[in-house]
């Protein structure tokens, strides 16, 4: 594999903010809504989110910061 076709995690988050994401974090807790920030912990910084738990909306928050060591995966949504 070339160096140019790796891609690294962190560059693709950094490189999708303001994008809709996804984060499930390790306690099964889900976030939706809009990534505003991350820094190179995964540190997350989120807008407009919605928590989930077994997809079913329970809180509305205008900001949410998620600590990167809670965070199972993070899924950038695709944009229609």
């Amino acid at each position: 594999m070339s160096q140019n076709s790796a891609k690294r995690p962190l560059t693709m988050l950094q490189k999708s903010t303001k994008k809709k994401v996804t984060v499930r974090l390790k306690n099964e807790i889900e976030y939706k809504g809009k990534m505003d920030n991350v820094d190179s912990y995964m540190n997350l910084i989120m807008t407009d989110a919605e928590e989930l738990h077994d997809d079913k909306v329970i809180a509305n928050y205008g900001r949410v910061i998620v600590r990167g060591n809670n965070v199972l995966f993070i899924k950038i949504e695709n944009e229609l």
